[in-house]
C-alpha cells in the first residue's frame, strides 16, 4: 500500500534560502563592513586634517609674533625691558578673532604680558602652568612649536631667540580646541546622509548585479539536470549550444551513457516467439 504524505502547512517548516539569496547577503554584509569601516577611518582622518590644519593656521600667527619680538630683542635689548609688547600681543589678537589668549614669557616661564582669557588666569605678573613650563622646557630650545591640551583649550609655545641664540623667553597661543572638534562633529548628519545613500546604492546594485550573474547560471544548472533525468530515463537529452558551451563535456558524457545502454539491450534482448512462450508460466494467457 502506497501511503501518501501531507504537504506541510505553509509557514511551519524552516525558511530555506536560496543560493543567489545567500551570495546576496553574504556579499551586502561584507559592503556594510567595508563602507562602515571606510566611513570612520575617513572620519577620524578627516578630524585629525582639520585640527593639524587649525593648528598650523595658529602656529603662523605664532611665529609672526615671535619674529616680532625677536626683531627687538636681537638688538641687544632684553626681553623684559621691552615696552610695546602690550602692543604687539593686541595687534597679533586682532588678525584672528578664533585666538581666545597670547602670552609673552621669559625663559624661566614668568610673565610679562598677556592678553584674551589667558590673562584672566593667570594675570599679567605670575607664571606660565606647569605643563606649559614643562613643554617649553623640552621644545623651548629648537625650532618646534609645543602642543599643550588643557581641557577644551589647546596652547601653542615656540621659543624667541636673543642676538647670541639663546633662549630669551617663548611667547603662547591658545584657541579652543572644544569648538574645532564641535565644527567637526556638526558636519555627521550631512556625512551619515551622504554615506546611507551610498550604502542602500551599493546594496541595490549589488543584489542586482548578483542576480543577473547568477540567472543565467541556474538556468543552464536546470536544463543540466533535465538532461541528466533524460539519460536516466534512456532518452537522448536536449543538448543547446548554450548548454555545450557552459558544460563542453556534457555531450560526450551523454554519448557514453547512450551507446552504454544501447550496448547493454543488445547483450541481453528481450525473449520473443516460442522462447517467450515456453518461459510464460503455466496457466498464464496471453
Amino acid at each position: 500500500m502506497r501511503v501518501r504524505l501531507a504537504a506541510p502547512l505553509a509557514g511551519t517548516g524552516p525558511m530555506r534560502l536560496t543560493l543567489t539569496t545567500k551570495i546576496i547577503l553574504l556579499l551586502q554584509v561584507a559592503l556594510c563592513f567595508a563602507l562602515l569601516s571606510t566611513a570612520a577611518l575617513s572620519y577620524l582622518k578627516m578630524e585629525r586634517m582639520v585640527e593639524d590644519t587649525v593648528a598650523s593656521r595658529f602656529t603662523v600667527a605664532l611665529r609672526g609674533l615671535a619674529g616680532e619680538v625677536e626683531g627687538a630683542v636681537s638688538l641687544g635689548v632684553s626681553i623684559t625691558a621691552l615696552r610695546n609688547l602690550d602692543a604687539l600681543i593686541q595687534r597679533a589678537m586682532a588678525r584672528d578673532d578664533r585666538i581666545t589668549g597670547l602670552v609673552l614669557f621669559t625663559d624661566t616661564g614668568e610673565v610679562l604680558a598677556a592678553a584674551g582669557r589667558v590673562a584672566g588666569h593667570s594675570g599679567p605678573v605670575g607664571a606660565i602652568p606647569a605643563g606649559w613650563k614643562a613643554a617649553f622646557a623640552r621644545d623651548g630650545k629648537s625650532d618646534r612649536v609645543a602642543a599643550v591640551a588643557d581641557g577644551d583649550s589647546q596652547a601653542l609655545l615656540l621659543g624667541i631667540r636673543n642676538a647670541f641664540g639663546g633662549v630669551a623667553g617663548g611667547v603662547a597661543l591658545t584657541y579652543s580646541l572644544g569648538e574645532v572638534q564641535a565644527g567637526i562633529r556638526g558636519t555627521i548628519p550631512d556625512l551619515l546622509l551622504s554615506g546611507g545613500i551610498n550604502l542602500l546604492t551599493g546594496l541595490l546594485v549589488t543584489m542586482v548585479a548578483v542576480w543577473l550573474l547568477l540567472r543565467p547560471i541556474q538556468r543552464r544548472l536546470r536544463e543540466m539536470t533535465a538532461s541528466i533525468n533524460m539519460l536516466g530515463m534512456g532518452e537522448p537529452p536536449n543538448l543547446t549550444p548554450e548548454l555545450v558551451a557552459f558544460a563542453p563535456g556534457l555531450k560526450d558524457f551523454a554519448d557514453r551513457i547512450l551507446e552504454q545502454q544501447h550496448g547493454a539491450e543488445e547483450d541481453h534482448p528481450q525473449p520473443t516467439g516460442p522462447a517467450a512462450e515456453t518461459a510464460r508460466p503455466a496457466g498464464v494467457t496471453p
